[in-house]
């Protein structure tokens, strides 16, 4: 486990995924993730790399060859190495190996930056092609923000503030198969507060938007809030689930993605996949988004 601490915040980042586990902000004595209960997830902050969503029958082709990969594929349950680090700031990295060659058969670099900047974590991706030929990917981040603030909140309590005031369109999800499908439905018109509840997650299990430039959580009963900014990715998830009781968890997670889950229901060649990045041999894509813990 890597720890940064500032004046204000300490951040726990498990060298298993590179995952965020804790943001602890030292003037309220609050931790800001989800703690990984695994009633509803055991998850916190996972990367989601070389693919974002699911695939149908969990398989992509490459050249007409079959190849499976799981949902998120498999960075989130690989080991990285820590390149460097400061009080403030650490760079982890994972490589391509016999084991992810055997899904993904591509020579890659994978390094995840973390940074320190008073209430402020910033995190920088970089992904390099180390293979010859062009590299289809996608990545993403997957951070569970807790809706406890206070001992006493519901996830009711809380609602979500868009910087845009565009109103909220969203892909619409099949829950059956776990994919999106193309089209698109209005759940929010013009305005930029939509108040969370069970109900818009027992209509929608996922809302994947367009365009979106910043999204804070925020309460209606106190101060505390975490805004996050998406400096230019594509889509946006937002996803909260229900148990089998038909309880809703007590977070809700804000998801900056390069690419989504397939809308096809069947394997498709990777490279066809919407949202994906194609990677030229030798080069390196960057992309970077910060959370506000306030």
């Amino acid at each position: 486990m890597v720890k940064l601490k500032n004046d204000r915040l300490e951040i726990d980042i498990a060298n298993h995924g590179a995952e965020v586990k804790c943001v602890y902000h030292l003037d309220y004595e609050l931790d800001y993730l989800w703690n990984s209960n695994p009633e509803f997830w055991a998850r916190s902050s996972p990367v989601l790399f070389p693919v974002v969503g699911r695939l149908a029958e969990d398989t992509y082709l490459l050249n007409g060859k079959r190849y499976s990969l799981m949902q998120h594929g498999f960075a989130g349950d690989e080991w990285f190495d820590v390149l460097c680090r400061t009080d403030t700031k650490v760079w982890f990295e994972l490589r391509s190996n016999a084991k992810t060659l055997e899904c993904y058969p591509f020579e890659f670099s994978l390094k995840i930056g973390y940074e320190l900047l008073d209430e402020t974590l910033v995190v920088k991706w970089e992904v390099t092609n180390l293979s010859e030929e062009v590299m289809p990917f996608s990545i993403g981040a997957h951070p569970a923000l807790s809706t406890r603030l206070q001992a006493d909140d519901q996830f009711g309590d809380y609602y979500l503030y868009f910087e845009s005031s565009n109103g909220v369109e969203t892909y619409r999800f099949d829950s059956k198969t776990n994919l999106m499908t193309d089209e698109k439905i209005t759940i929010m018109d013009k305005l930029k507060f939509l108040p969370l509840n069970k109900e818009l997650f027992e209509e929608f299990p996922t809302l994947v938007l367009e365009g979106e430039s910043a999204i804070a959580l925020k309460s209606y009963n106190h101060d505390r809030e975490v805004e996050i900014r998406f400096n230019g990715f594509p889509y946006v998830g937002i996803w909260s689930p229900i148990n089998q009781e038909g309880h809703i968890a007590d977070f809700i997670c804000l998801e900056p993605w390069y690419g989504m889950a397939d809308t096809v229901n069947e394997p498709q060649e990777l490279s066809s996949k919407k949202g994906i990045q194609l990677l030229q041999s030798g080069e390196t894509f960057e992309a970077m988004y910060t959370m506000t813990f306030k």
